[in-house]
């Protein structure tokens, strides 16, 4: 995440099993990012001249990464797309679509509260936004599930 300076942050990657993280940060002098582990997480930190001279003499370990990078990329901006939607609703049923299975169901590895913020949007906002999905019978909750109808 970032820290803007009015305060607030914004969440800009969301790194899971297997997944890097700050990959810029091999070639910046400082990086402004914090890695923020809202499960239990193990991380292996890769010190910065070993894994070049690595990147360097292996193509297709350099491709690999070039590869990761670019999913990265994709991701960040269907996330600046999904930002776009003024409406929380239509921006929470767009990211739902997203994520959901074939059958329509999503299932949750975080909790709304750390989801909403990768919307731009307050949990407040996704929980009341989710209740009137409910009640307009566009969408079934369990606990970690959402089934889209």
């Amino acid at each position: 995440m970032r820290h803007l300076a009015d305060g607030s942050a914004v969440t800009l990657h969301v790194a899971r099993a297997g997944d890097g993280l700050a990959e810029a940060a091999l070639f910046a002098s400082q990086y402004h990012c914090d890695a923020v582990a809202e499960i239990d997480s193990s991380v292996a930190v890769i010190a910065r001249a070993p894994l070049l001279a690595a990147l360097h003499g292996d193509a297709e370990s350099s491709l690999a990464f070039a590869a990761d990078l670019s999913r990265q990329v994709r991701n960040l901006r269907w996330q600046l797309e999904l930002r776009n939607i003024r409406s929380a609703r239509e921006r929470l049923l767009v990211w739902l679509r997203l994520q959901a299975n074939p059958d329509g169901v999503v299932t949750l590895d975080r909790p709304w509260t750390v989801i909403a913020p990768e919307l731009g949007l307050s949990h407040e906002v996704v929980y009341r936004t989710l209740a009137r999905l409910t009640a307009e019978r566009r969408l079934r909750r369990k606990k970690d599930r959402v089934q889209l109808i």
